[in-house]
């Protein structure tokens, strides 16, 4: 009895594709002017869930393409399916409507989000390498700035060691010159104490000599007087 309703069905349909295929034919002879215009048929459309497995059926929902369902059971005979809604609604809809992938459109939607998402994440990315770009101009500003700081501070640097350097060697020089200062002195000091000496020996030479020629000249006058004494006494016996 079903089969005998769809096939009905059928013949209607074809029936009614034929004559509006024969009147649009009509209709464009009939009318020269008429511009063809191109058109796309659209994918918007909807399944209907019934409560069997034949149009005849009473039509439970609408079904959106694209709208995910759960296949409980499939009927190879009727070409039927039935099917369970998200929201636990459950109904017949025919087989060859059910693919196992999301539609086309549904597919287009989401890589189109998904290209937005990149894109957005690109300008992110662009953004985030932009500034760090810039960062590593800044980066490497600052290290050639550091550089000629470093080379500056060694140059420095050199000149206070030799600075340094010069001024140990003062330095030891200086402690030379001292212990050369040092010995003249001692060697001064001995030289004074040796012409004080000196000094000492020299007036005691002198004083000695002076005595000496003292005595001498005490003993000279002695034997001149008695040299006269004698004269005088040898006179006077003449």
């Amino acid at each position: 009895m079903y089969l005998k309703k769809f096939k009905v069905c059928i013949l209607l349909v074809s029936a009614i594709a034929t004559s509006s295929s024969t009147l649009a034919i009509t209709s464009s002879t009939s009318d020269d002017n008429l511009v063809a215009t191109k058109m796309y048929i659209t994918d918007e459309f909807e399944v209907t869930m019934r409560s069997g497995t034949s149009t005849s059926y009473e039509i439970l929902l609408l079904l959106k393409s694209g709208q995910a369902v759960t296949v409980l059971e499939e009927d190879p005979a009727t070409q039927y399916s039935l099917v369970k809604t998200d929201n636990d609604k459950q109904g017949y809809v025919l087989s060859r409507y059910l693919v196992d992938i999301p539609s086309a459109r549904l597919r287009l939607t989401s890589l189109q989000l998904a290209t937005a998402t990149q894109k957005q994440e690109n300008q992110s990315l662009q953004a985030e390498i932009s500034i760090l770009q810039t960062d590593l101009a800044n980066q490497l500003a600052s290290n050639e700035n550091l550089k000629n700081a470093l080379q500056t501070s060694e140059e420095e640097l050199d000149r206070v060691s030799l600075a340094a350097e010069n001024a140990l060697n003062i330095i030891e020089k200086n402690k030379t010159l001292e212990a050369t200062i040092n010995d003249l002195r001692q060697q001064q000091s001995r030289l004074s104490d040796e012409n004080t000496i000196l000094k000492d020996s020299t007036r005691m030479d002198w004083f000695v000599r002076g005595g000496a020629v003292s005595l001498i000249a005490f003993l000279i006058g002695i034997l001149i007087t008695r040299i006269r004494w004698k004269k005088q006494e040898s006179w006077g016996a003449y």
